[in-house]
Formats: C-alpha cells, structure tokens, sequence
C-alpha cells in the first residue's frame, strides 16, 4: 500500500473549508485533474453517498463512495470502480479539517495498491511519482478554490509550494 500524506493552511475558516470538502459532487470545481463528477446518490453527502469522476488523464473514471464521515470534521472516500487506470488495485482518500493556532489547515492522506508485482515496479519507478503531483494539485486546488472561489482547471496556477509533505 501506497500512501501520500499532504497538508495546507486555508485562508478560510474550518467551516468554509469544510463546506468545500464535504461538497462531494463538486470535486471538479477545485481539482485539476478532474473534469467532471457529480453525485449518483439520492444521498448528497454522509456515510454511503457516491459519485463519479471523470479525469483529465487517459478518459479515466471512477465510481466512489463515503465511507466514513464525521461531521464539519473528516471523510473518507474509498474508489469501488476504476476504469483506464491498469494496474492499480485499490484506492482511497481521507481528508481531515482542523484548526491549529487559530489557521485552518486541510490534510489529504491517498492510499493505493497496485494489481501485481510487475505494477509495483512501476508505481516504485514512475506512479508514485505521478501520483505525487496529482495529490498536490488537489490540495493545492482545495486552497485555492476555497479562497477565491475560482473554478480549478488543468493549467490553473496553484501554490504548490505551499503543500507540505507529511510523508
């Protein structure tokens, strides 16, 4: 299992930034690398919402749901179907919203697996790496969406210096 752990500070209160987080079909709105998602639930957010995604790289998509969620706080989104992404096994997200020293701070934790032996050579030698700068581009998209309520798109500047690297 692989794991990529980023956080930000959010000029925003927890409660906004928390409002964009839990907005589960809208995704799209602060990540680059999604380019539409919408929610395929009667249920718009909680435990057993879901919805899909569509990606920017290979016409990818996926199926998603909320498996844990504590209000105004956490979720956690697990991946139950991926198409055009070989090789890769299982996946999931945590995000976490907290106040430290009166600044709010966004945490994003990616979890996945790849299929076989062969799959892990390369996440070791380019996923990984791949996978990396996605997961910064949706930190850094959450903080900027949030703070200026600008639409993020591929080409989007995002202060990805900004990001710190928790693992």
């Amino acid at each position: 299992m692989t794991t990529i752990s980023r956080e930000i500070e959010v000029n925003a209160s927890k409660e906004d930034v928390w409002k964009a987080v839990s907005n589960f079909g809208d995704i799209c709105k602060a990540s680059p690398g999604v380019t539409k998602s919408f929610v395929t639930s009667e249920q718009k957010g909680g435990v057993g919402a879901t919805r899909h995604c569509d990606f920017a790289m290979q016409g990818a998509s996926a199926e998603e749901r909320i498996t844990k969620w504590k209000d105004g706080e956490s979720l956690s989104v697990e991946v139950y179907e991926l198409k055009k992404m070989p090789g890769v096994k299982t996946m999931s997200v945590d995000f976490v919203v907290r106040t430290e020293n009166e600044k709010t701070i966004l945490r994003g934790d990616l979890h996945y697996s790849m299929k076989n032996v062969m799959f892990d050579a390369m996440n070791s030698i380019v996923v990984k790496k791949v996978n990396t700068q996605l997961w910064n581009s949706v930190i850094a998209g959450y903080k900027k969406h949030i703070e200026t309520g600008d639409l993020v798109e591929k080409g989007t500047a995002l202060e990805l210096d900004r990001v710190v690297t928790l693992n």
